[in-house]
This record gives structure tokens, sequence and C-alpha cells, in this order.
């Protein structure tokens, strides 16, 4: 419930604790609106969330390793805020669910738009109402998005959907 209370204070704002390094990337300023159209924010948005529910950093062996996943006073983790990197490492961290009715509040999720295997985008669940996928409502960034769309709207899209039950993962840090 945590990674879903972070997710609504924060859905429609950006955190400068996690979103200045990259806004600074993109030559601009976190605290300008504007500004945040320049970087996909979605995997870092959701990253910030399932950290603030409870899952603990792991700084692997570099900062562009699958295996790690934190962020840094320097630079994320490449896990951190990139989709492909966060389904690489969630996908190996938490395994991905055997069904969408597996998947509950705080659960994130990947989407591969063209079904090409490369992921694309990063949601989280912030509310579940049953066990189908219309049940499931997803909260994002990048378009910015609190409970506007659920899984059955990425399937109707012919999107590839993977989920990871947050319960589920490895949750040691080091």
């Amino acid at each position: 419930m945590a990674a879903r209370d972070y997710a609504y204070s924060w859905w429609n704002k950006r955190n400068p604790t996690y979103s200045t390094y990259y806004a600074e990337k993109e030559g601009c300023n976190v605290a300008n609106s504007s500004c945040w159209s320049k970087w996909n924010d979605c995997t870092n948005f959701v990253s910030q969330a399932i950290y603030a529910g409870g899952m603990k950093f792991r700084t692997g062996s570099h900062v562009t390793a699958d295996d790690a996943w934190k962020f840094g006073p320097l630079m994320p983790t490449h896990t951190w805020g990139g989709a492909q990197n966060f389904y690489k490492h969630w996908s190996q961290r938490a395994g991905v669910a055997s069904s969408v009715a597996a998947l509950q509040t705080g659960d994130a999720v990947n989407a591969d738009f063209g079904a090409d295997g490369h992921v694309d985008h990063t949601a989280i669940i912030t509310k579940n109402t049953g066990n189908n996928n219309n049940n499931k409502f997803l909260t994002q960034h990048t378009t910015d998005k609190k409970e506007t769309s659920t899984l059955q709207d990425w399937y109707t899209a012919g999107y590839k959907v993977y989920g990871y039950e947050m319960d589920k993962a490895t949750n040691t840090g080091n």
C-alpha cells in the first residue's frame, strides 16, 4: 500500500529527489513542469513507488548492469530509469507473474508496445477490483495518468505485458 500511496502523491508531479538528475541531463529545471516532457519518466516514477513500498536497493556489479537497481547520488542505475532494463532486473528478481489474477495493488508492470521484444513502458497497479485485466488500474508517468487505464487497455492495444508480484521479489539489499 505504501507504493500505491507514493504513486497517488506523485502521479502528476516530479519528486526532485529522484527527478533532478533526469531534468539536468535534459538541460532544464525539474521545478518547471514544461521540462517534464523532455524525458520519459515512467520507469523512474515506478522505481520510486516500489522503493517507497519497501523494495531495497541493489548495488550490483555496475551502474549499467541488470543486477543493479538503485538511485545513487551521481546517477541512477539503468534499471532504475529505463523500461527495458527494469524488465531485465525485475523479471529475474521477482519473476514474471504467471497470470493477471496474481497481480495486486503495488505491483509493477511493463508494456512492450510492438510485441517486438523491446519493453517500452512501465506503470504501477494502484487499484485492483478483481482478477481480470479490466480490474487492474494503472498509474504512470511520461503521460501522467492516475487510474484512467487498465491492463485491459494495454492488451486491447496489442501490447505484450509483463507483471511482477513485488511481494514475491527477492528483497535483500547489498
